[in-house]
């Protein structure tokens, strides 16, 4: 293993994160990182609508499938990479340092495109709230750049103040799902009843199942945060296993059955036409019918605060990955410096901050659509690119162990990474397939993200061969 995986216990205090997060804590960050709420409003219409309509859970259970024998790999690789640099420093172990620099480059990319498409739905969401109420027309980017001075004010401060605050996000967001999912399940579901097109696999096989599992995998992005997080967590080893593990279960288990239930409102055989006619329409219309208008605004209210809190666990991780990148000699070493009293990556919290304000505000002066064009944009290289990362950190997984190691079991390091490598493999080429559906019907731009994410690992080539070539040998 190389020494720069290992946590250099003489490093000074200013140069270490310092956290207590627990099991619950850090699960928190990565359920809201993938937005729960927006989901449903979202992904998961728009997969009722162009997917294979009632036979969509089918597509959230298959990822889950996928994505549980990732994490069961990917995890057991935690005793012996003790860096917090979460895709890269896993890549790096297992494949070596130029495959774990790009990766890192590849996922910082990823990350702050994801960043940017949530930092729209804020600003276009908050705008929609504000209208509800009467309120005044305002610009999405000037609503937004306030929820970005609150996400930057707790992703400089400690890690656990961020995790209190997505505690209370989350539980609110998921409580209400769940309270509209039993309301539809005590009133025997809709005109049709309750829903039974999961079970048919014609019903599964119908419409585009693929991007019916496109849409399931988009609703996962962020699964991994919990080893962005292992300088912070109480227990390193334990708690990142347990939490990734839960984090996908629940996560999974709670799309499969929210979506049947959305189905079972509407009728296996009308809803592919009522999402199709307005898929932001669908969570709104049955949080009015089944919960009163009192539901339906807290609904909308709900939206924001979730995007809010999906938000601020990608600024902790973007931050995160700067830090960890930076501390390699990747990036400037200035954005390894961390808080002498929060313990926290402050000086990156602030790097992404502002690119974040250059990103957008450059989208902003040459006047890009903020839906059509930016978010749809940003989020398709987003998506791309986490598919891609989970890939190659597969692939760096059964590299790793392919030499016998103590403690761990064949089912762990080799048999559940090669089904997981097969199903994302499946998904990735899919998404390639799929990928102007992604990006509006642009050709340029689904070109321009194969290609941006070539360069970035392009870059990892030459960054790796210039530390070669100054000498710092690992």
């Amino acid at each position: 293993m190389s020494t720069e995986d290992a946590v250099d216990k003489s490093a000074p205090t200013e140069q270490r994160l310092h956290g207590n997060l627990g099991v619950v804590a850090i699960s928190f960050m990565i359920i809201a990182g993938a937005a729960p709420l927006t989901v449903v409003g979202g992904p998961m219409a728009l997969g009722l609508a162009i997917g294979n309509g009632a036979g969509l859970p089918t597509a959230y259970l298959a990822t889950l499938v996928v994505l549980l024998l990732f994490v069961i790999g990917f995890t057991a690789m935690t005793p012996f990479v003790r860096s917090a640099g979460a895709f890269y420093a896993y890549v790096r172990a297992g494949l070596g340092r130029v495959a774990g620099i790009g990766t890192g480059y590849a996922a910082l990319l990823s990350y702050v495109c994801i960043y940017i498409g949530l930092y729209v739905l804020f600003g276009t969401g908050l705008g929609a709230l504000v209208e509800r109420v009467d309120g005044p027309n305002l610009p999405w980017w000037l609503l937004a750049a306030g929820g970005l001075a609150a996400v930057s004010f707790l992703g400089y401060r400690n890690i656990e103040l961020s995790g209190k605050v997505l505690g209370v996000l989350l539980v609110a967001e998921v409580a209400i799902v769940l309270v509209l999912d039993a309301r539809i399940v005590a009133h025997g579901g809709g005109p049709e009843g309750l829903s039974h097109g999961f079970t048919s696999l014609t019903t599964v096989l119908s419409g585009a199942p693929g991007v019916a599992l496109l849409f399931a995998v988009l609703s996962f992005i962020g699964i991994e945060a919990a080893v962005v997080f292992r300088d912070e967590a109480r227990d390193p080893v334990r708690t990142i296993r347990r939490a990734t593990i839960l984090s996908v279960a629940a996560i999974g288990s709670f799309y499969a059955f929210t979506c049947w239930a959305m189905i079972s409102a509407v009728g296996d055989t009308r809803v592919v036409g009522t999402a199709a006619a307005g898929s932001e329409d669908v969570l709104p219309a049955l949080a009015m019918q089944y919960l009163g208008r009192a539901g339906a605004d807290l609904v909308a209210i709900l939206f924001v605060t979730s995007i809010f809190a999906a938000s601020l666990t990608f600024h902790n991780v973007i931050a995160r990955y700067l830090f960890a990148l930076s501390s390699q000699g990747h990036l400037p070493r200035a954005l390894s410096v961390t808080h002498p009293t929060h313990g926290s990556p402050h000086i990156g919290s602030i790097a992404t901050a502002l690119g974040i304000v250059v990103s957008v505000g450059s989208a902003v002066l040459i006047g890009l659509d903020p839906i059509a064009q930016l978010y749809t944009w940003t989020a398709a290289l987003g998506s791309v690119g986490y598919v891609v990362l989970l890939v190659v950190t597969c692939m760096a997984v059964l590299k790793f162990f392919r030499r016998p190691t103590e403690n761990t079991s064949v089912a762990r390091t080799l048999v559940a990474p090669s089904l997981g490598l097969a199903g994302l493999l499946a998904i990735l080429v899919m998404m390639v397939l799929n990928l102007d559906l992604l990006t509006g019907d642009n050709r340029t731009v689904s070109v321009a993200i194969v290609v941006s994410l070539g360069c970035a690992y392009a870059l990892g080539l030459v960054i790796g061969r210039r530390v070669v070539d100054s000498g710092l040998r690992e």
